[in-house]
């Protein structure tokens, strides 16, 4: 009897929690309403699905899921030495929590029909994170009378137009939908003039809305990912990369935005060589990096443990104690300095894990998108903690999730493979 009660709410359950997931997935690249109400019943639906514990614990064995949570218990232990206090060190411990999910994920998310719904929900919910952002930058929200201004951020400039997040999560999130568009024009001909045109907005987004610096690489480097991996004819593919560079520099030299963002990397760090200004995107970078490389230094096997940036930052002596910041801006920095080289080991090696993974995917679509998201991801990782933040970090799980799900030998309908695409 009470067999037979368990599997009858585990069958209501438990196909409400993958649901459940995709509502996260859609606000989390802008709602913590909409994440957190998807979580939370992911979770519930999960708790009382109580015949598919096994599942958990099959899934759990897969050795993404392992690196995972090795990862998190591995930063988690550094609590039994950290000098930091237990706030601090709750703090940190509490930003990788988000490596737990990675093995429900692969449990709930095991095919690619799954997969496919889990792109679209991400999709659809960075296109509703830039929909904000390209309606003022055209004049259509004045136009539309619509006032949205308690959601703009306005932390980093005036001119910069982003809703819901600030600009590096924007940036972030416009660059990887850019990749997902091009990456189905290709594979699916019958989708392919809607993708181009949201590519193209992504690409407005980020060159003449936002103002963020590494959106920017992002983008050029996703398109040179997407030239050497999408053209195998050597003519093809030396006129694509050499049109990208010209492209590139042609923004450069005539887009004043765009050069006013580049020659800033320069100059602020510059100033902070030589006058050591640390007020200043760039010169809060710096002045941190130096700070995790010395804390490396001091403890460069297991780190100093979590909370133990905050708690140097915290020192009297410190010239930007005043900010609020509790990471380095630089994930593998805050790896080192606080877990050390096994903490950045455990992650490179689950890095690793994710692209090869990927990279064994019959099905051509997923694969590239795994790809190029995870370039994204670990060029974003050099001037932020992006597993550590909120929003980037969670995109990493999905990446985990998408390159674990079983493809079979079913492939993507591709036009253009038969003359020119590497599969």
């Amino acid at each position: 009897m009470i067999n037979n009660f368990q599997q009858r709410i585990s069958g209501f359950f438990y196909p409400n929690a993958a649901w459940f997931g995709l509502i996260m997935v859609f606000g989390l690249p802008w709602s913590h309403a909409f994440f957190y109400i998807g979580l939370v019943g992911m979770l519930f639906c999960l708790a009382v699905s109580t015949v598919h514990y096994k599942d958990l614990l099959s899934a759990c064995k897969e050795k993404i899921a392992l690196l995972a949570l090795l990862l998190f218990l591995f930063i988690a232990m550094g609590w039994l030495y950290t000098h930091a206090s237990t706030e601090q060190a709750v703090f940190d411990v509490r930003k990788y929590r988000k490596l737990l999910l990675v093995p429900i994920f692969l449990m709930l998310y095991s095919n690619v029909k799954w997969a496919k719904r889990l792109v679209i929900a991400y999709a659809l919910g960075v296109f509703t994170l830039l929909l904000p952002t390209l309606l003022d930058g055209t004049g259509l929200m004045k136009a539309l009378s619509l006032d949205m201004s308690k959601y703009k951020d306005g932390s980093y400039t005036d001119q910069s137009l982003v809703y819901w997040r600030n600009h590096i999560v924007n940036g972030f999130h416009a660059s990887f939908l850019f990749a997902i568009c091009v990456i189905s024009a290709i594979s699916y001909r019958r989708l392919m003039w809607g993708c181009i045109l949201i590519s193209a907005l992504c690409v407005v987004d980020i060159v003449f809305f936002i103002h963020g610096r590494m959106a920017l690489i992002s983008l050029f480097a996703v398109c040179l990912l997407l030239a050497l991996s999408y053209t195998s004819r050597t003519f093809y593919r030396t006129c694509l990369v050499l049109s990208i560079f010209a492209i590139s520099a042609t923004a450069y030299q005539f887009s004043g935005t765009t050069a006013d963002r580049i020659n800033s990397v320069v100059e602020e760090g510059r100033s902070f060589v030589t006058e050591k200004n640390v007020n200043s995107s760039g010169g809060n970078r710096l002045h941190y990096w130096s700070m995790s490389l010395t804390m490396f230094m001091e403890a460069p096997i297991f780190g100093n443990g979590p909370g133990s940036f905050r708690k140097n930052l915290d020192q009297p002596d410190n010239l930007l104690r005043a900010q609020p910041h509790r990471h380095a801006h630089n994930e593998y920095l805050t790896l080192l300095s606080q877990h050390g080289l096994i903490g950045l080991v455990i992650f490179l090696y689950l890095t690793q894990q994710i692209y090869h993974k990927a990279g064994i995917h019959n099905n051509i679509w997923l694969k590239g998108i795994v790809r190029a998201g995870l370039l994204i991801f670990l060029i974003n990782a050099a001037t932020d903690s992006s597993l550590h933040n909120e929003s980037e970090g969670w995109t990493f799980v999905l990446l985990a999730c998408l390159a674990s799900v079983r493809t079979g030998t079913k492939q993507p309908t591709l036009e253009v493979c038969r003359n020119n695409v590497v599969v």
